[in-house]
């Protein structure tokens, strides 16, 4: 007896668009997996970048996505005396929260928000410090839309969940939105002493090698089970 492959017109016609969807969502996450990988490396480069200066961050207005993650001196009046807690952040396996103070920069430049980095909560609920002078090394930082599953924040409550320019400067009574905040470097303070600034994760999920190789599996498998199935004996 001889083998032979006898594919059916019906099976051809549902296989075919199938095989074509795995390919294609394949192709996808391999492109996203490149893009992905090149935005790590970009947003890793910008940290360790040449500080880019207050005003120039400034006028960089509708490019400030250009900025991020860059390093940045600030300098003002420090108004600790209207400081915000950002809620539910983890620092050395501990939960707790951010100190957000507002400053309002020298010369009058505008007023921004200052991420002054992490303090276990019972320290941001006793927190209470004078407005004062400061400079402050930290990098460029935007403010981005919230996940569905965060909780608005709580103005009144002094509970927030997320940065919102609008709402921060509304909450403290100041003005002057300058369009991003900063996060406030390791050098900020002294080691050992909260809050605790840091340098920005530049890391983000990255699971698109897993999703192309399983979707050029699945694409295989269809394969092999379409010759399989239209593999005939034929009689001699």
């Amino acid at each position: 007896m001889m083998m032979r492959f006898r594919p059916t017109f019906w099976a051809t016609a549902l296989a075919l668009p199938v095989l074509i969807v795995l390919i294609v969502l394949g192709t996808w996450q391999v492109q996203r997996l490149q893009w992905k990988n090149e935005l790590i490396e970009t947003r890793a480069s910008r940290v360790g970048a040449v500080p880019v200066e207050i005003t120039e961050a400034l006028a960089a207005a509708g490019d400030l996505a250009d900025i991020e993650y860059r390093p940045v001196t600030v300098s003002g009046e420090l108004r600790n005396d209207r400081a915000m807690i950002l809620l539910n952040r983890v620092h050395d396996s501990r939960v707790g929260g951010h100190l957000i103070a507002p400053l309002e920069l020298a010369n009058g430049l505008g007023t921004m928000m200052v991420d002054r980095g992490w303090m276990s909560l019972p320290e941001l609920r006793a927190f209470n410090a004078a407005s004062a002078p400061a400079t402050l090394d930290g990098f460029v930082r935007l403010y981005t839309v919230p996940g569905y599953f965060v909780p608005e924040n709580e103005p009144a409550g002094n509970n927030w969940f997320f940065m919102h320019e609008a709402e921060m400067l509304a909450a403290a009574n100041l003005s002057g939105p300058v369009g991003f905040y900063i996060q406030a470097g390791p050098n900020a303070t002294p080691p050992g002493v909260f809050p605790a600034g840091s340098v920005p994760d530049v890391r983000l999920r990255n699971s698109h090698l897993e999703y192309a190789v399983t979707w050029y599996a699945l694409a295989a498998v269809l394969l092999v089970i379409f010759f399989i199935f239209h593999w005939k004996r034929k009689e001699t």
